[in-house]
């Protein structure tokens, strides 16, 4: 039996509670009363936050108890997709967690046919590395994120604030790179940022934000890309569509699913030529593997293999 907790499990914003008959969805109350031999897993949405922690009660309780996690968060390609469309959309599924650094996904080497299929259904083309040498129409482009989002945990649980790293990090980047830096607000998050703040520091702040919806940062994230020589950011989700783009990526943190497949200090941003050399198929085809549709999951082959500890 996997149990869901109403409140770790998010049941508002269109996310939905499997049905597959091994999955259980109580109250807290009603699961304190279970008997534990006879839960084998919990399944939840996202991680508690650093900020966002209003169910740390849940996740208390479930610690407690030893068993394993399903974590359940947005997928990795997610062009073209609408989280507002369950029987097409495809969603993260990981072991305890979602990030690339503490998610078990059990995805090394994994064939191509997962991403092929992904692929072919998000329309999504993997261009040639940009190695273009940097000249004033092109900028750095930093991705930013959600300032209170579970990714920006490792961040945030280091008390560091999210609004003054941005400031210190833009400042680094020109100092390093004497480049030009745009900023790209995390579109469903624009009000909270301080753009007054951000204007004193950064070049340019982004105003392409239309088409975005739960999943992704629509056409405007391709307008900002186009004349990006490079990106930087935390752990952005929309470095994976720079990447796929061809776009160099500097991920300064190892959560995110692009890392192995970016720089990781800005000091690469020194040259006026960045020669990006990394191998993206292996990658491609294992991050393919972390992602599933609904039906997948409602199938029972998704639980099945994370829990198992095998690709069966």
């Amino acid at each position: 039996m996997i149990v869901g907790i109403e409140g770790s499990f998010r049941l508002e914003m269109g996310w939905q509670f499997p049905t597959h008959k091994d999955f259980m969805l109580c109250n807290f109350d009603a699961v304190k009363q279970l008997d534990m031999k006879n839960v084998d897993a919990f399944i939840q949405t996202n991680v508690l936050g650093a900020i966002k922690n209003n169910m740390k009660d849940q996740h208390d309780f479930i610690d407690s108890t030893g068993k394993p996690r399903i974590v359940i968060e947005q997928a990795t390609f997610r062009k073209n997709l609408d989280f507002d469309k369950p029987e097409t959309n495809y969603y993260k599924v990981g072991l305890n967690h979602f990030t690339y650094d503490q998610g078990i996904f059990y995805n090394k080497n994994s064939p191509s046919d997962r991403w092929e299929k992904i692929k072919k259904e998000q329309n999504i083309e993997i261009k040639p590395w940009r190695k273009d040498e940097y000249n004033d129409s092109k900028y750095i482009l930093f991705l930013l994120q959600n300032p209170i989002d579970t990714s920006l945990n490792p961040l945030l649980e280091s008390g560091e604030q999210y609004d003054l790293w941005i400031n210190k990090t833009i400042k680094q980047i020109k100092d390093i790179s004497g480049k030009k830096v745009k900023v790209r607000l995390h579109p469903r998050f624009q009000s909270r940022f301080d753009l007054h703040k951000l204007s004193l520091v950064a070049d340019e702040i982004s105003n392409e934000y239309d088409g975005w919806n739960k999943s992704n940062g629509g056409d405007s994230l391709y307008k900002d890309l186009k004349n990006a020589w490079a990106c930087v950011t935390f752990s952005s989700n929309a470095a994976t569509e720079a990447i796929c783009e061809g776009v160099p990526v500097v991920n300064l943190h190892k959560s995110s699913f692009s890392w192995p497949v970016s720089y990781h200090t800005l000091d690469i941003l020194k040259d006026n030529v960045i020669r990006c050399d990394f191998k993206r198929a292996q990658w491609l085809y294992d991050c393919a593997y972390t992602q599933w549709t609904m039906e997948e999951i409602n199938s029972g082959i998704v639980h099945k293999r994370l829990l198992n500890g095998n690709r069966t």
